[in-house]
This record gives C-alpha cells, sequence and structure tokens, in this order.
C-alpha cells in the first residue's frame, strides 16, 4: 500500500492549506500597512498644506490692512522666532522681480497658478530643497511665497516605511512559523484517523478513533467515523451470522432429502417407498423455496419498489380476514386470541405486505407464546399515527437479545432444533420501515409485546 505520507507537497492537502493560511495572513499584512501608510503620509501632506494656506492667508491680510512694511515685518519676524526653523519656506519679490525678505537663495522656476500650492526643487539657506509652496501676486505685481521643506516629511516617511518592512519581515517570520505549527496540529489529527482506517483495513474492525472530551470538528468527524465503524462490524457480524445460518438451514432439509432419496435408492423394489420419498423431497424442498422466497420478499421490501401499489387501506376488513385464519388455530392450540380496535383506522399501505406483516407476526405469537397464552391484537389511533401491537404472555424474548430479533436468521434458540428460519421478524421489519413506520419489541412481562406505528392515512 503506498504511504500517503510519501506523497509530495503540491499533493498534499494540510499543506496547501497552510499555504493558503500564511499567504492569507500576508495578504492581509500588506493591505494593512498600505492603508495605514497611505493614511499617514496624506495625514502628514494635510497638515502641511493647511498650514502653508493659514499663514499666507494671515500674510496677505496683513499686507491688505497694513502695507507692503508690515508684510515685510511680519516675515521678518516668522524668520527668526526659532519656530520651524528647519523647514520654514518665505521669499518676498517686489514687482520687478527682485528679492526683499526670504530664506529662498535660489528659485529656478515659481508657480504660476496664484494660491495654487506646487511641489518645486528650489534652494534654500545655499541647500538644495524639495518644498511645497503657496505663491500670491499681489495686484502691484509683488510675489509672496510661503512654504514647506519637505525633507523632514520624507525623512519620517521614509521610517514609516522602515517599520513597516520590518514589520511585514516579521509577518512573514510569523506567517511560516504559523503555517508550520498549523500543519503539524492538523497532520496530527489526521494521522488518528489514517492509522485507524488503515487499521480497520488490515482487518481490526474494533479498532475506534480516541476523541477523549474534545468538541472540535475532527473529534464530530472522529465520532460520526466511529459510529460508521460499528454499524459495519455490526453488519458484518450480521451478515457471518446470516452465512452461517443460510449453511445450516440449507445443510439440513438437503441432508434430509438426500438421506431419504438414498434409502429410497436402496430399496427401490417398493413403488410406495420410492413416492413417499419423492413426496418427502418435494416437501423440503418446498421448505426452501419458502426461505428464498422470504429472502427476496426482504430485498423487495428494502428496495421501496412496491410502493407504487399503496393505497389508502382501512385496517377493519385485513384484521377481520387474519381472524377468520387465525382463530380456529389458536383454539386449536387452547389460546385466547382477542382484537380491539379503536375507531375506523386507515394507513397509506401495500394490502397484502401489511396483511403478510400481521399474520408473521401473529404466526410467532401463535408458535411460541405456548398452549392457554393469551395474544392480543389492538389497534389505537390519533391525529398522526395508527399504533398496532400485538402482546402475548408467553415465555417471550430474553432482554439481552431482544435487539438482534429482527435480524435475518435470528433465532433465540441457538441450537436452531426448533423448526423455523427466523426470517418473519426481518421481514416485518423491512416492511415496517418500507411504510415509513416505527417497529419496537419489548418485554411485556411476561410474553412479548411487538409496537407499529404507522402513518396515519
Amino acid at each position: 500500500m503506498l504511504d500517503r505520507r510519501s506523497l509530495g507537497l503540491r499533493h498534499s492537502v494540510v499543506f496547501r492549506m497552510a499555504l493558503s493560511y500564511g499567504l492569507l495572513f500576508l495578504l492581509s499584512t500588506g493591505i494593512i500597512s498600505t492603508l495605514f501608510y497611505v493614511g499617514t503620509a496624506g495625514l502628514l501632506a494635510r497638515n502641511t498644506d493647511r498650514q502653508i494656506v493659514t499663514i499666507a492667508h494671515q500674510l496677505e491680510q496683513t499686507r491688505e490692512l497694513s502695507g507692503t512694511g508690515a508684510l515685510v515685518q511680519a516675515v521678518h519676524t516668522l524668520l527668526t522666532d526659532d519656530k520651524d526653523v528647519e523647514t520654514e519656506v518665505y521669499l518676498l519679490l517686489d514687482p520687478q522681480g527682485r528679492k526683499r525678505i526670504g530664506n529662498l537663495t535660489a528659485w529656478p522656476v515659481l508657480p504660476k497658478a496664484n494660491d495654487h500650492l506646487t511641489r518645486i526643487h528650489v534652494q534654500r539657506l545655499g541647500r538644495d530643497s524639495t518644498s511645497r509652496l503657496l505663491a500670491h501676486r499681489f495686484g502691484d505685481g509683488s510675489l509672496l511665497v510661503v512654504g514647506r521643506d519637505l525633507r523632514e516629511q520624507h525623512q519620517l516617511e521614509q521610517m514609516i516605511l522602515s517599520a513597516l518592512a520590518i514589520g511585514g519581515a516579521l509577518g512573514l517570520v510569523l506567517a511560516v512559523l504559523g503555517a508550520f505549527l498549523f500543519r503539524v496540529q492538523l497532520r496530527a489529527r489526521l494521522a488518528l484517523i489514517q492509522q485507524t482506517t488503515d487499521d480497520v483495513s488490515a482487518g481490526h474492525l474494533s479498532r475506534r478513533i480516541a476523541t477523549g472530551q474534545a468538541r472540535d470538528e475532527f473529534a464530530s468527524i472522529a465520532r460520526d467515523i466511529n459510529r460508521m465503524l460499528d454499524d459495519i462490524e455490526r453488519l458484518m457480524d450480521t451478515a457471518r451470522n446470516v452465512s452461517n445460518a443460510i449453511a445450516h438451514d440449507l445443510r439440513t432439509p438437503l441432508g434430509r432429502i438426500r438421506g431419504s432419496l438414498e434409502e429410497a435408492v436402496q430399496v427401490a423394489a417398493d413403488p410406495q417407498r420410492l413416492r413417499q420419498a419423492a413426496h418427502y423431497a418435494i416437501d423440503e424442498i418446498d421448505t426452501l423455496t419458502g426461505v428464498f422466497e422470504k429472502l427476496l420478499q426482504i430485498a423487495e421490501a428494502e428496495s421501496g419498489v412496491r410502493r407504487q401499489r399503496f393505497e389508502q387501506l382501512p385496517l377493519r376488513p385485513v384484521v377481520g380476514d387474519l381472524m377468520e385464519l387465525y382463530q380456529p388455530a389458536a383454539e386449536a392450540q387452547g389460546m385466547q386470541l382477542t382484537v380491539d380496535i379503536d375507531g375506523a383506522p386507515a394507513v397509506n399501505a401495500d394490502r397484502d405486505l401489511l396483511a403478510n406483516v400481521l399474520a408473521n407476526v401473529l404466526d410467532n405469537a401463535l408458535k411460541y407464546a405456548g398452549s392457554g397464552a393469551h395474544i392480543r391484537l389492538s389497534i389505537r389511533q390519533d391525529d398522526r399515527y395508527v399504533a398496532i401491537a400485538v402482546q402475548d404472555n408467553g415465555p417471550g424474548i430474553p432482554p439481552d437479545v431482544i435487539g438482534r430479533a429482527t435480524e435475518r436468521f435470528f433465532r433465540v434458540d441457538s441450537s436452531r432444533s426448533q423448526r423455523g428460519n427466523g426470517l418473519g421478524l426481518s421481514i416485518v421489519a423491512a416492511v415496517v420501515a418500507l411504510h415509513r413506520g416505527q417497529l419496537t419489541l419489548e418485554d411485556a412481562r411476561p410474553g412479548l409485546k411487538v409496537s407499529i406505528l404507522l402513518p396515519k392515512a
């Protein structure tokens, strides 16, 4: 057998699940990091633009209210107040384009659009600078430029990117570690199931998956598999018992037939003896044929093909016909057979099958209840169901084997010395299941109570 653990990783569901978990983790981390970076950088840029616009408007109002001299003084104050020394950008040009005040030493191209923020490469205090500038041209042609050097903002953005890169690397390591641990734990749980299925395949039907007190999905699956294995073991035992029963029930009558024919051949001169042997053989063969017919009835009922013949069936006439047949037999054995029917119960059923069910139950009662027993057939109904019960006060079935009474060929008489084949209740169970009903066997103390619950028509 090929060891499933030797399969390549690309064929491993566990590996693919772990890899998917890792990729999902990395994707989530990447999206969150991107949103954080974009949000942070955007917030810094918006704060810078808001500060530039606010100062520019204040300076414009100063010139409009107090003139150019006051504007020059205001710019000088801003340049010498020791605030934003590393980032502030100011420039005031007269109408001829000459510098009156400011900390820009070179400006290749100044913004042409009035009151419009622009990113421009300039020289600030003799050093190259990428700055965010806002220019305003007054009516006399003079130009005011207010801005901020973006070097510190760029440095902060680089720090954020570096932190996110380190976090991403750590996230990758954690994702790989988490995927590995996920794979190890998942394979450990699956290994228990695999080991059990391998043992069962090797013939150890009693093996089960240990679940402990766990209540997770794997424990639920394990319990389902254990229940399935219980059913398989039970069915295997049933099949084994059925095979043994068939072998016994066929061998005995075949042996009697062979013995009778062999004895008849030895005294072949007696025609009467030959006829008796032939009739005996025919009777025994009929008995074997009856066994196979019952097996076919069970198979037919379990297949469900007879449901097409269902009809609304009143039970009183069916029970009346059965009483005409079984009342004399009960009286002949010194038994009392009584019937109690409530109202006019009716079910959706196949008449022949349901009559066969009741006949099998009454046959068992007459056969095993014993002389002088009381057998009572009662039928009750409610809004949804019709309940049929056949109860006797005979020896019944031992409680420890009553659950096996519907198994094919099961007989309380393990020596199988009594006549019968153990198929009667098996047929009853199959037909009741076909009718969507429920069969229950109960210890009546004394006796046996057979209850059949069928949906009301």
